[in-house]
């Protein structure tokens, strides 16, 4: 029988100290340095800490020693108690002169109330003894775990019934129904029946208050207004366990569907019935030209190539007016978001079209031809896209392919009249990993449709008219022909540029958003002011920063909110909560949000995009709870609609690259006193701040970036002082492909 070994024992037993080593040792001299040094904070449950002694030591005796009861956990409570500086720390975040950071040993969800008590010290500020991380409010919870859940800091089974047990305090039945439909929708619970039977005299307060005495007929009329909101949103009541409809929907008509029924029924501004009689003669032409089509119901293909500020959203709305004010009808559209809430009843393309989101050469779109949305693209005369350079060929192509065969017709689009917008000098299509070569591949410039297409050319800028030397500016910069320095850099105006102390980084900032929030505590509930001004940069990285600062300006007690973070299916915890906290996938939120009362944020998901509730909608945070949040639509033709937004779960791209399956949820949003130049693409922003740290990087960004705005005095650059180059000015790189702007004027 062989010997037993023991391997640890003998690998310490056996440790070698060279002569070297053992003079430092007696010297005492630093044996190594870490930056901040990190100290590990032990972790136990109450009187649960670890105690040694010697063996045959009386055990009565030693735990009579003071000593014992002392754990670096309880010795951190005493900390907190005595000292206040302390109190306004996290465990995982403790500082002493900038040196040291405390960690808490990690854990794993397994261990239970082990792993609750580690949550709780990595979020709760100063806590002074255990029972005070168990302290929510006034009330003592009974565990470590409940007192997570009341913090919100685990995702709770009951959430949904929480989200709706808090809106109902906003007292909104209008906004509460869209929020139900909501949850059903993107938060897919459990038992949709039990929802209903608990909150459904909540959603049926207003028709009770409207006369209606008959309880059936109440329930009758919530229920329709449910189904409503959740065919808007591309769903039927008929796939949730809700009680049947006792009576006749207003949509059930044997030759309209509801989708062909709202397009007619478009509130159309008296502003825009007029704007015909307003356009310039470069859009008279445009208009002209389109409604003549119309007129004699033949097909036409036309792109509108313009500059920013040249008025071609001006120009949509004057054309979409007068077929609409004709009783035919016109379907607008936008690449992105925020442009197509700028538009009357306007939906993103991808929403509108049921655009695929992998997408290839031979993509259709997905529309049954028996659909409610495939009736209703039967019979469109008119489509408007705006931004459409913006989007990947593919997209734009499917959506040829698919109106062809809804509507049996080998001409483009269907035959029908098509009008395609936008700006070539601006932002294209965002293709992960793509070469600029396969970027002007992938765009509208190499679709087979573009030869096809009538251009029409607006030139004169309509937002900054009244700054020409702008204007002028403006063009350079898109056209890529603005003077350059021997390294490739643009000189920026100098009355556009933020400048203070050489190398100054914080003060630039603050200055920058100085200028443009200037009169924030007069102004900060004012949802004009807020929606006149905002900072672009390139990344959201930057973005974030801005908007951290910014939040700390604004007046009001700051709420923080966090997100739930999982990786699916990880059963052996290999990526622990507070390294997902750490990601920020794009198009995510991220984990830690601060909201005040009144603050601006932007929406990232596409809720609603009938009700314009899109991905990129700026709105205004007018209260919240722990799940649910109440928001105003503050851009827009819906601007002033009050709505109630949920923890939604939302999942990373498959091209972000992570080894696993990224669940996040949490509110939809961000702050928005600072967003990315991309998101920005279709706004006008009166005063507008950039914040360029690190050159923009694709075409077009530098010259989106100053077209939003409509003057070089309500713009502000801030770029990194050029010690190099003596202060004078602040160069800046302007990516621009020339070869397809040369492709274009071919």
């Amino acid at each position: 029988m062989e010997p037993y070994i023991d391997e640890i024992k003998t690998f310490q037993d056996a440790r070698w100290v060279s002569a070297p080593e053992a003079m430092w040792r007696i010297f005492e001299f630093d044996l190594n340095e870490i930056f901040p040094v990190v100290i590990n904070l032990p972790l136990h449950l109450p009187n649960q800490q670890c105690v040694t002694f010697w063996k045959n030591q009386n055990l009565q005796i030693v735990l009579n020693f003071g000593y014992v009861g002392k754990t670096m956990l309880t010795e951190y409570f005493s900390t907190c108690c005595a000292n206040i500086e302390a109190r306004q720390e996290k465990a995982w975040n403790r500082r002493k002169q900038g040196k040291v950071i405390g960690r808490v040993n990690a854990s794993n969800p397994i261990e239970g109330e082990r792993y609750y008590l580690r949550l709780l010290l990595l979020h709760v500020r100063g806590p002074t003894s255990y029972d005070d991380l168990l302290t929510v409010g006034t009330t003592l919870c009974s565990t470590f775990k409940e007192s997570s859940q009341v913090r919100g800091l685990l995702e709770c089974d009951e959430s949904n019934f929480q989200c709706l047990n808090e809106a109902v305090d906003f007292h909104m039945p209008y906004a509460l129904r869209r929020l139900f439909a909501t949850i059903l929708v993107h938060c897919q619970p459990f038992d949709v029946r039990r929802l209903w039977d608990a909150f459904c005299h909540h959603l049926s307060e207003d028709f009770g208050r409207s006369g209606l005495v008959n309880e059936l007929e109440i329930m009758s009329q919530t229920l329709q207004s449910i189904s409503d909101f959740l065919e808007s949103m591309g769903k039927n009541a008929s796939m949730y366990d809700l009680p049947k409809l006792t009576m006749v929907s207003k949509y059930l008509d044997l030759l309209k569907s509801r989708e062909v029924i709202e397009e007619q029924s478009i509130p159309i501004p008296a502003t825009d019935l007029d704007a015909h009689h307003h356009l310039n003669h470069a859009q008279t032409l445009a208009y002209d030209m389109i409604m003549d089509c119309i007129h004699r119901n033949s097909g036409g293909l036309f792109f509108v190539n313009g500059p920013g500020g040249t008025g071609k959203t001006y120009l949509y709305r004057a054309i979409l007016a007068t077929v609409r004010s004709r009783e035919i009808i016109a379907l607008a559209t936008a690449t992105s978001g925020v442009a197509a809430s700028i538009l009357p009843s306007g939906r993103t393309a991808h929403s509108r079209f049921k655009i695929p989101i992998e997408l290839h050469e031979n993509s259709y779109c997905t529309i049954s031809k028996q659909s409610g949305l495939g009736n209703l693209l039967r019979l469109t005369r008119l489509v408007v896209w705006d931004e459409a350079p913006m989007c990947r060929r593919y997209a734009i192509e499917a959506v040829d392919r698919t109106l062809q065969d809804l509507v049996g017709n080998k001409e483009p689009f269907g035959g029908k009249v098509v009008l395609l917008s936008g700006d070539f000098m601006q932002v294209l299509p965002v293709i992960p990993k793509a070469t600029i070569e396969e970027t002007i591949d992938g765009s509208l410039i190499r679709s087979y449709l573009f030869p096809r297409m009538k251009v029409i050319l607006l030139h004169e800028n309509m937002r900054a008219k009244n700054d020409p030397v702008f204007c002028e500016f403006l063009l350079r910069v898109g056209a890529g022909v603005e003077p350059v320095d021997v390294n490739g850099n643009i000189k920026l105006p100098t009355q556009m540029v933020t400048k203070v102390c050489e190398g100054d980084i914080e003060a630039l900032e603050n200055k920058l958003i100085e200028h443009v929030y200037e009169g924030l505590y007069e102004n900060y509930l004012s949802s004009t002011y807020m929606t006149e001004r905002a900072i672009l940069s390139t990344k959201n990285t930057y973005v974030d920063t801005l908007n951290k600062n910014i939040i700390t300006l604004f007046l009001g007690d700051a709420v923080e909110f966090l997100s739930f973070d999982e990786a699916i299916d990880d059963t052996h915890n290999y990526y622990p909560e507070e390294f997902l906290n750490g990601l920020t996938p794009n198009g995510l939120p991220p984990h830690r949000l601060v909201l005040k009362k009144n603050c601006p944020i932007m929406l990232l998901r596409n809720l609603d995009p009938s009700d314009g509730m899109c991905n990129g909608t700026r709105i205004l945070c007018r209260g919240f709870c722990n799940n649910v949040i109440h928001t105003e639509i503050s851009i827009g033709q819906h601007a002033g609609k009050m709505v109630l937004i949920p923890h939604i779960p939302l999942s990373a791209a498959e091209n972000e690259g992570y080894p696993f399956q990224f669940k996040r949820k949490k509110f939809s949003i961000r702050l928005c006193f600072a967003m990315t130049i991309n998101k920005s693409q279709g706004q006008t922003i009166l005063v507008v701040g950039i914040y360029l740290p690190d050159p923009v990087f694709s075409h077009g960004q530098l010259y989106v970036a100053f077209s939003r705005g409509i003057s070089m005095k309500n713009t502000r650059v801030l770029i990194k002082p050029d010690i190099s180059n003596g202060g004078d000015y602040s160069p800046t790189k302007n990516v621009v492909y020339k070869n397809l702007l040369d492709i274009v004027l071919i």
